[in-house]
């Protein structure tokens, strides 16, 4: 072998040796790691069930107010007209739309001058009227004893009796003497009828004539509205009427309201009752209409803690609807799909319920029916409720709520619910 060839073999021996040794200690490594390794241990798998928010409720008494809308209306609201023709030569200060009058108040003042000119005269006809009687009278005492001197020698028939006694000519003087007094008494009504008067408490919604104006017999001079009073004409389901009292003869006074006007809740708090069932459902939505009356309405007496509530203020109105005994209030939030609720059995199960509501309304449902004592309601969602699925109660959520409410609670509840809808 050659020196060349010597040298080649040397290189591939080193070539091919180095990669073995790699490779042999790598896979040594490889069976030691493999040997040494920690084994894993089966652990058993953990069920994690959901946790909810529950609470019991207790049966009461709870007071059910009936919230609706409805459209403030005048109570009272007449057109002014003139009894008279003539001229306006005089108007009250407050003969403007806004203006106020106490019943009795002059608004304004038809020009009297012809109206006492037509009294003078009619008194003057009536004394000519009682000078004629008089005279008549004394015809009298003239004609009967003529009378009694004449059926001595004749005898005469009874109208002729009547005409020689005059008793036409008396009945007639006696008519024209009352018909004179009618005369004045009328002349005396017309020049009252010169000053026109307010009827009733009341404020100018609009006028139609001023002062300066002629104007004709039951020519309109303006309209008014009365502010003793306005009503609330609200609508209400048919289906809740039986909750409402209306006054009867017999003394029974309407259910109380609290009516609110605007966001400011507590000044545009107003009180009423209700007063009347109109006998027609409306034209579109086909509800009952029932009016209620608001006393003071504008806040005329002053009071800083009320603000006026304005004719066409579409305002809410909180009905007291009576009471419901033995029920329990359970949130609305909880009242699934419109007809259930969810119980948190005793084992643990959830019990998917079909319940059937004697009162609803935008915050809580009574119930008589489907729930016992101590029985836990399910608060919180589920995601994809089952029935009979495993639940667990969060520790600090099981409470029990008492659920009596006042007549006035429950009526300022129901109308912050309304509200907030």
């Amino acid at each position: 072998m050659t020196q060349k060839e010597r040298r080649f073999s040397g290189l591939f021996s080193v070539k091919i040796l180095i990669p073995t040794v790699i490779l042999l200690t790598a896979a040594m490594g490889a069976y030691v790691m493999i040997k040494t390794a920690p084994k894993a241990h089966r652990v058993a798998p953990v069920t994690i069930l959901p946790t909810v928010e529950v609470a019991t409720y207790e049966k009461g008494s709870h007071a059910i107010g009936l919230s609706v809308m409805g459209t403030v209306v005048a109570a009272n609201e007449v057109t002014l007209v003139s009894r008279l023709s003539g001229e306006i030569v005089s108007v009250s200060d407050s003969f403007l739309p806004g203006g106020f009058f106490r019943k009795g108040d002059e608004v304004l003042r038809i020009d009297p001058k012809d109206y006492e000119l037509a009294l003078r005269e009619t008194k003057a006809d009536m004394v000519t009227a009682e000078y004629d009687l008089k005279v008549e009278q004394g015809y009298q005492n003239v004609a009967g004893r003529e009378w009694n001197l004449l059926k001595k020698s004749a005898k005469g028939t009874e109208q002729e009796a009547e005409l020689a006694l005059r008793k036409p000519h008396l009945l007639k003087a006696q008519a024209d003497l009352e018909a004179a007094k009618a005369q004045v008494e009328q002349a005396e009504i017309n020049l009252q009828r010169t000053k026109v008067t307010a009827p009733f408490a009341s404020m100018i919604e609009s006028k139609s004539s001023d002062i300066g104006a002629t104007v004709a017999a039951q020519e309109a001079l303006a309209t008014i509205v009365g502010t003793d009073e306005f009503w609330v004409e609200v609508s209400v389901p048919v289906d809740r009427l039986d909750h409402i009292t209306f006054p009867m003869a017999d003394g029974t006074v309407g259910s109380k309201t609290t009516v609110y006007n605007g966001k400011d809740e507590t000044s545009a708090r107003r009180e009423g009752h209700v007063i009347r069932l109109l006998p027609s459902l409306e034209s579109e939505g086909r509800m009952a209409r029932v009016l209620i009356s608001i006393a003071d309405p504008l806040n005329l007496k002053g009071d800083p803690s009320l603000k006026p509530i304005l004719l066409g203020s579409y305002v809410k109105v909180v009905i007291a609807g009576g009471e419901i005994a033995d029920s329990y209030a359970i949130p609305r939030k909880v009242f699934r799909d419109n007809s259930k609720i969810w119980v948190l059995g005793q084992d643990g199960t959830l019990d998917i319920r079909t319940v059937n509501p004697v009162w609803r309304d935008a915050q809580t449902i009574l119930l008589k029916e489907g729930l016992m004592p101590g029985e836990q309601v399910v608060l919180s969602s589920l995601t994809a409720p089952m029935q009979g699925m495993k639940l667990q109660a969060a520790s600090d959520t099981a409470v029990t709520v008492k659920t009596t409410v006042s007549v006035e609670a429950k009526n300022d509840l129901a109308a912050e619910v309304s509200h907030g809808e």
